[in-house]
């Protein structure tokens, strides 16, 4: 299945963090709880993400550390698949129909369903459960597949979205 839309950034986060919110201002969105790799609430979601920070020395000519973040706009959600691993599934209330996916330095505007929308965090299968600050996050937005803004935490160990992010965007 193709997506309706598709973004990718990668870049240093000198924060860590990747912030998807509306893009209208005024959002709230969620204090960050270091202990989980995303915070929520039905406005936004913080995803823990490989910090600028992390290399191996500050001697010399260096270059910071990169993440990547791609993110899809579907119609449908896709079947499961075992390349990809879920960190997060959650609702976000999106009325302008754009979020925004970014961190103080810079953001990105990129189109949602009006409304509620499915949001789905992945990462690579390979990566570690215990690993809060991945290289690469996958996020997809889908319509709700029911009412209400529930907020659930996948079950350990499982795996959604078919086609794994080969190298760099």
């Amino acid at each position: 299945m193709q997506p309706l839309a598709t973004t990718c950034i990668r870049r240093p986060f000198h924060w860590g963090i990747v912030i998807i919110a509306d893009s209208e201002p005024g959002s709230q969105i969620p204090d960050v709880d270091p202990e989980k790799a995303v915070s929520s609430n039905e406005h936004g979601i913080v995803a823990l993400i490989r910090h600028a920070q992390d290399i191996v020395s500050f001697v010399g000519d260096f270059d910071w550390a990169e993440a990547q973040v791609l993110v899809r706009l579907l119609a449908q959600p896709e079947p499961p698949s075992t390349d990809r691993r879920e960190v997060f599934r959650g609702r976000l209330m999106i009325t302008s129909g754009r979020i925004s996916v970014g961190d103080a330095d810079g953001e990105v505007v990129h189109p949602a369903h009006e409304g509620w929308n499915e949001l789905i965090v992945t990462v690579a299968s390979d990566v570690a459960v215990s690993d809060f600050s991945p290289e690469e996050l996958r996020i997809d937005l889908i319509p709700p597949v029911s009412s209400g803004p529930e907020m659930m935490a996948p079950p350990r160990g499982s795996s959604v979205i078919p086609r794994p992010l080969a190298g760099d965007c």
